[in-house]
């Protein structure tokens, strides 16, 4: 029989064990390895031992362990002549860079599934595991299965994985975790095991759940073959099986076909994306950084110690204060319990309580009163301290903000540089936002503040690279326009107007030459910059699902006066208005709005009604052998009648009021009003369009081989911008390139005129470069 083929051995005995262990050449390196903080390694990985064996030991007849050449390359035979295949990894961590590459799991339906070990050690004495296949040998067998498709869960993690670890490259045609995300943005589960269970056993106990066993990755690697194989060889094949679920999902379900079109064409395609954009990472100026840890840590002593001189003029007070504090008292499991707040000396302004003792009983600032509780707050927010308005207040404020710049970006970013390549790697999520939008993590490089030049300009182009940052202009409000398919705001982009002006001209009926910001000879026009102003916070108002009050504050007029600008433009442009009002039906309907290319973001709570009501219990003395006296249901009328009354009631007090009068009948009222959140429906369809718009022009930028010639390469993506880098001496063709690339991406579909402006640098937020006959020149300020 071959080695490969091999039935899965029997568990080591523990004397076996020991003599192994008296074998091993440093007895004292082999003790050392079997140590950790939370206990012997050797009692945990017996523990998991066991317990794999116990609940999964029946599953061995249909585990295949492959640990020679030839075994790998019939079962590879198997999944090209099956056409299809599901792959998962195990490694010691989650960075694909730095962690190793522990087994590969395989399964192509109708044969067993399968586990290459490729680095296990023995837990014992620390050394590899005999009989496991090279590196080398997988990757020329996972060479073999191009163009088959390929199942995978979180696809560009296996993928940089089997890169890194194998040499080779894989192409995912469907990551069950993408079409999951696809399928329902509001799914609560995101890990593969309990995903199979819930939809593909429909619940049923699944032995393999005990994943959070394995907190320690590291642990897993010390696990016996046979252990990991039994419990590791079941991803692929469950990889598998989620899959099909989704792929009949997709069949039968007509109204996905939009969706499907999505997943394959928009979030699959940029998978490879993906994997570049991680792998490649952005340079990082360590020197800049030491000069902004200096400046900035300077900056923030600054800050405190303004901090410390204002809390001087209530020396006394303070003083007192620590002779007499203020008695206070908190809920403590429903009981109420006294408690004073001591003071530092000085005071520690990181302290939230030694904070609200100064602020609130110290210097006397009247509190606020908490939106929902109607309650004095005592809040040390951002936002409460905003609004006391008072010098300690703004003190603490610009503390905190120099506080968090200096721990997030200038303190933490070195750390996150990768040691081999100097470089910063960061998880890039695709389907990051229930919009489609991405998002970023370990960093988050999304989140680099774009209000403070210094931070960004830590990122760096490569030596001899130049960096290129195109953003789509207006692409919201574009999008917007599209999807509304009002013609003259279409034709004012055609033109090339300024579109704020354009709506402000319709809307207030002024010429467009009033409505512009600045004057034919270049000077500031104050009513058409007004004019402009209050058309662009109604625009991004509705886009952004903003109410009158928060237009109102942004424009800096009453409430009333936000409405009736808001009504003229809606009068200008009618399309707007049916938009919105389009939006809203497609949500109360369907419990759920699309983006221009079919995506779709749900709100099942639209699909409920304002209020439910039934009966808190049974009316007394009731006779449970006739029950066809008694009401069932809350009447009709008096549904109406406390619908109607909660309609006209928008204080939380009278709809409190109202809530305990129906209570007093015996009626409980469930509201799902609050569910209902309005402001999220437009800017889901608005910002959703965007994100599909952007992901495309990363697909088209991702696979363009001229672009891969001049050696571009995509950096970062932020929304509706992409930064990216390629070699200086071929900035003259890639920079109207990327250009070119990014207008022409959103396709036929996309009617109004959309461009890319191109700024080029050598780092983020640096000095400006421009193309002259063909070479880069500084641009003067």
């Amino acid at each position: 029989m071959s080695k490969g083929l091999f039935e899965i051995p029997g568990l080591s005995t523990k004397e076996q064990d020991l003599a192994l262990l008296k074998k091993s050449k440093t007895r004292a390196k082999a003790t050392a390895t079997t140590k950790s903080s939370g206990g012997s390694i050797v009692n945990k990985i017996n523990t998991l031992v066991a317990m794999v064996e116990t609940h999964l030991g029946q599953f061995a007849d249909e585990t295949l362990i492959i640990q020679d050449e030839q075994t790998l390359h019939d079962y590879i035979d198997k999944c090209i002549a099956n056409g299809i295949y599901g792959i998962d990894t195990e490694t010691t961590g989650l960075d694909p860079l730095v962690d190793e590459l522990v087994g590969v799991g395989i399964y192509t339906p109708g044969e067993k599934t399968t586990y290459i070990p490729v680095n296990h050690i023995s837990y014992v004495t620390g050394q590899k595991v005999k009989n496991q296949l090279s590196a080398d040998i997988i990757g020329k067998e996972l060479a073999r299965l191009e163009g088959i498709d390929c199942d995978m869960f979180n696809a560009v993690f296996d993928i940089r994985v089997l890169m890194h670890g194998t040499s080779t490259r894989l192409k995912c045609t469907w990551d069950a975790s993408l079409a999951s995300r696809c399928l329902n943005e509001n799914e609560p589960v995101k890990k593969l095991k309990p995903l199979h269970k819930k939809y593909v056993l429909r619940g049923e106990d699944d032995v393999f759940s005990f994943s959070e066993l394995f907190d320690n990755p590291k642990i897993f690697q010390k696990l016996p073959i046979r252990t990991a194989a039994l419990y590791a060889a079941h991803d692929p094949k469950i990889t598998w099986e989620y899959a099909e679920y989704q792929r009949n999902i997709f069949k039968t379900k007509e109204n996905l076909k939009d969706v499907y079109w999505v997943f394959k064409n928009i979030e699959m395609l940029c998978v490879d994306a993906v994997v570049d954009l991680e792998n490649t990472g952005v340079a990082f100026d360590l020197q800049y950084n030491e000069e902004l840890k200096k400046k900035y840590h300077a900056l923030l002593d600054e800050k405190e110690a303004n901090f410390h001189k204002l809390c001087e003029m209530y020396s006394a007070e303070i003083e007192d204060y620590r002779v007499n504090p203020i008695p206070h008292t908190k809920k403590v499991k429903g009981k109420d319990v006294k408690y004073t707040i001591t003071l530092d000396n000085p005071i520690n302004i990181q302290s939230v309580p030694q904070l609200q003792a100064l602020l609130y009983d110290i210097a006397k600032i009247p509190p606020t009163i908490d939106k929902k509780t109607k309650k004095e707050s005592f809040s040390t927010s951002e936002e409460v301290l905003q609004k006391l308005k008072n010098p300690l207040a703004d003190a603490i404020l610009e503390y905190r903000s120099f506080s968090t710049l200096v721990s997030t970006f200038i303190d933490k970013l070195p750390e996150c540089i990768n040691k081999d390549d100097g470089r910063i790697h960061c998880k890039f999520n695709q389907y990051g936002a229930d919009t489609g939008r991405f998002s970023s993590s370990d960093p988050n490089l999304q989140n680099i503040p774009s209000h403070n030049k210094d931070i960004r300009k830590m990122f760096v182009a490569t030596p001899g690279y130049i960096m290129m940052s195109a953003d789509y202009s207006q692409q919201e409000v574009k999008g917007m326009a599209q999807m509304c398919g009002d013609e003259g705001m279409i034709e004012a982009f055609r033109q090339g107007k300024d579109f704020y002006a354009e709506i402000a001209s319709v809307a207030f009926g002024y010429p467009y030459e009033e409505c512009l910001e600045f004057r034919p000879d270049g000077t500031t026009n104050p009513d058409g910059k007004a004019r402009r102003a209050q058309a662009k916070s109604i625009l991004l108002g509705i886009n952004y699902g903003r109410g009158a009050a928060s237009i109102a504050e942004q424009v800096g007029c009453t409430k009333k006066e936000a409405e009736r600008i808001k009504d003229d433009v809606f009068r200008g442009f009618p399309a707007i208005a049916e938009f919105e009002r389009q939006s809203f039906e497609m949500a109360e309907t369907l419990g759920y709005v699309t983006t221009l290319w079919g995506r779709k973001r749900r709100f099942p709570s639209m699909l409920l009604p304002d209020y439910e009501f039934e009966y808190i219990e049974s009316p007394d003395n009731l006779d449970p052998l006739d029950m066809d006296d008694v009401e069932q249901e809350v009447p009709e009328k008096v549904m109406q009648k406390y619908t109607n009354r909660l309609k006209n009631a928008w204080d939380a007090k009278k709809r409190a009021a109202i809530f305990a009068d129906a209570k007093s009948e015996g009626i409980k009222i469930i509201d799902h009003t609050r569910d209902k959140d309005y402001t999220k429906i437009v800017n889901a369809r608005i910002q959703g369009t965007a994100a599909d718009m952007s992901k495309l022009a990363m697909i088209e930028l991702n696979k363009n081989e001229r672009l891969k010639e001049l050696g571009f390469r995509m950096l970062i993506p932020i929304h509706d911008e992409i930064l990216a880098e390629c070699p200086e001496e071929n900035a003259a063709e890639v920079i109207p390139l990327f250009a070119k690339i990014m207008s022409e991406a959103p396709g036929e579909r996309f009617i109004v005129p959309i461009s890319c402006d191109v700024e080029v640098t050598h780092r983020w937020y640096g000095k400006k470069y421009k193309l002259e006959n063909g070479k880069l020149v500084e641009e003067k300020e």
